[in-house]
């Protein structure tokens, strides 16, 4: 999958280069209320910790999350959340255990559905809802 770099670029275009765009436009619109504006990063542990199999995900997380962090360093005035969900039941979750080429990384995920550790969305949704507040 990795060989076919068109993929690359739209999976980087969509997930990275269009949520770079969109907060430049949004900063420059409340430019002047910069002291109120949270922005909200959803990363995950694959920005941090390889898995294989997952090399779009991963680098991507990976890449926008250091764009926050840069970001949060240039602009002091705004905060900036790089908040990790956990693994949330999602149909992502449902292609990687149905699709993944990868059958450790199948098995990581088939395990948390089979021991109930997958959260819900609006659980992990609420925690980040409390840190903001």
């Amino acid at each position: 999958r990795m060989e076919n770099v068109e993929e690359f670029r739209q999976y980087y275009d969509l997930n990275v280069f269009k949520v770079v765009s969109l907060n430049t436009q949004f900063l420059k619109i409340f430019e002047e209320v910069e002291d109120r504006v949270v922005i909200v990063n959803i990363t995950s542990l694959c920005a941090i910790k390889p898995m294989g199999g997952m090399a779009y995900y991963c680098s991507g997380k990976a890449a926008r999350e250091m764009y926050f962090k840069v970001l949060a360093e240039e602009k002091k005035n705004i905060r900036v959340l790089n908040y990790s969900p956990g693994p949330v039941e999602t149909s992502m979750i449902d292609y990687i255990i149905t699709q993944a080429v990868n059958e450790n990384l199948k098995d990581v995920f088939v395990s948390f559905k089979k021991e109930g550790s997958l959260l819900k969305p609006e659980i992990t949704a609420n925690k980040c809802i409390k840190v903001l507040l």
